[in-house]
């Protein structure tokens, strides 16, 4: 009985450290371009933007992402530094991204940020 018992434990340790091993999709780390390049390629389809839309899309995203990746490398910031920094950095984005696309285009996106905001439960900013 208590080979048994002794091999059961053993058998969900392996188990659990097995598990732990698989990459799971947020720990995966992507680089800033290659983030940049979904991100364009996902608003493209969303917003309906043309090819010349989408290469001032790909440079905006691109020092968007790389901004945001020195900005988390940073880790000696407080916490309120932090979020101001990096709301900066998303004001500055907006309105690169207002500059580039439509009136329509840019009224489309505002409310879809606005929904996101308010289904991840933070509905802090209008």
């Amino acid at each position: 009985m208590k080979r048994i018992a002794f091999f059961m434990i053993a058998l969900l340790m392996v188990g659990g450290l097995a598990m732990a091993q698989r990459p799971h999709r947020r720990g995966m780390k992507m680089d800033p371009k290659e983030r940049a390049e979904k991100m364009t390629e996902r608003m493209t389809k969303q917003y309906s933007l043309n090819a010349d839309q989408q290469k001032q899309l790909m440079e905006i995203n691109l020092a968007f992402n790389e901004k945001m990746a020195k900005g988390n490398e940073d880790k000696k910031l407080e916490r309120e530094q932090m979020f101001k920094k990096m709301r900066k950095n998303r004001d500055a984005y907006n309105s690169q991204l207002k500059k580039v696309m439509t009136e329509e285009q840019y009224a489309l996106y505002t409310k879809r940020q606005a929904e996101r905001r308010h289904r991840m439960g933070g509905g802090r900013r209008p």
